[in-house]
């Protein structure tokens, strides 16, 4: 039996603490990786564990401590906190950004405000929501910061839940059907208003657009939007890339996806907007750092509230991986990274204290 599953609280349960933890933490938490999953007709299912002895995944690939890419080590600037030569520099080195607060090019360490999802983590189990449970195979694809919205798809077919409270349980919405030449089977993302869904081109994967609806209440209709995604679409027109796993910050001024080629080599990359005006043309996200080949994509899954961490599925590695940046800068590269076993999706609450997911054709959500 397939579940959408919610957790309650517990001693075990995901924890994304407040407090900014060190890169030695991070470090210390070692390659996480799932327990055996698989569908269960219980009312809760296994966690999912870190493997012990693990390796830490702490600072760009391949980095040792010393040299982490992390923003609490290294001296930050405060408007982007250094972006790509503070938040790569070794630790206690200025980096290309140089220092503030009177540090001059000495080093030291700046006052860094923590993240919104902090590295250090710890999991739970999980409950089911019996609204949403059935048999078939559900695929999250979006959930809204205030965790009220949930798009998923239910073996291929389209579905939003809906809920008034985070603690309530959610009401299924009919099957969405999106108009001709659109499709949510490469990827949507909700706004966090819950009222936008970007989506598709269908078979083309060449244009991004979006469903919109006036109410939450109300069922997605209508045309599908373009315009403000004139410049993304432009780039692809013109290069030939195929787009594919939109995730927008809670902001809704940043938008991430992956872009391929034609022969299969891909990256993330980034749109930026200023309120709701026109996307702009996307950019390569932290270059090097999210290259993949023929049907090795990263495919991004989750932004958190602060958009300093990005969550997206490896298909290289086949696990969901998150990586943090010390500013939500378009700009400010990303290194520091933590693997999340075999989960996909996975997508946090504007709190980081919920981390939505899937996994064995569940949707779930491990709770502080």
């Amino acid at each position: 039996m397939t579940r959408i599953i919610r957790s309650s609280r517990s001693d075990d349960a995901l924890r994304f603490s407040p407090r900014a933890a060190s890169l030695l933490a991070a470090a210390a938490l070692g390659v996480f990786a799932a327990s055996p999953l698989g569908c269960s007709s219980d009312s809760t299912r296994p966690s999912l564990i870190q493997e012990p002895g693990g390796a830490g995944n702490a600072g760009r690939a391949g980095a040792s401590v010393g040299e982490a890419g992390s923003a609490e080590a290294a001296g930050a600037s405060g408007d982007d906190a250094g972006e790509a030569g503070d938040a790569g520099a070794p630790s206690g080195t200025a980096g290309n950004g140089g220092v503030s607060n009177g540090l001059g090019g000495s080093g030291g360490t700046a006052p860094v405000i923590p993240a919104a999802c902090a590295k250090s983590v710890t999991w739970s189990e999980s409950a089911t929501v019996p609204s949403v449970s059935s048999a078939a195979n559900e695929t999250l694809l979006s959930v809204t910061p205030d965790e009220l919205d949930l798009a998923f798809l239910r073996a291929g077919q389209l579905h939003v839940a809906h809920r008034t409270s985070a603690e309530e349980t959610f009401t299924l919405g009919p099957e969405l059907v999106l108009p001709a030449g659109w499709t949510a089977a490469h990827g949507a993302a909700l706004s966090a208003d819950g009222k936008r869904l970007i989506v598709l081109s269908d078979p083309d994967q060449k244009r991004l657009g979006e469903w919109t609806r006036t109410s939450r209440s109300l069922a997605f209709s209508g045309e599908i939007e373009t315009s403000a995604f004139d410049a993304i679409n432009q780039d692809a027109e013109f290069t030939g890339k195929q787009y594919a796993s939109p995730a927008i910050s809670p902001t809704g001024e940043q938008l991430f996806f992956n872009s391929s080629f034609s022969d299969g080599v891909s990256t993330i990359v980034i749109s930026s907007r200023t309120g709701t005006s026109a996307w702009s043309t996307p950019k390569e996200l932290t270059p090097g750092t999210f290259n993949g080949a023929s049907g090795k994509r990263r495919l991004p899954t989750g932004v958190s509230a602060d958009a300093r961490t990005l969550f997206y599925f490896n298909e290289e590695s086949g696990k969901e991986e998150a990586r943090w940046r010390a500013s939500s800068n378009a700009s400010s590269a990303l290194y520091d990274m933590l693997s999340l076993g075999a989960r996909r999706g996975a997508t946090p609450n504007s709190a980081c204290n919920r981390l939505y997911s899937d996994a064995a054709g569940d949707v779930v959500v491990e709770a502080d």
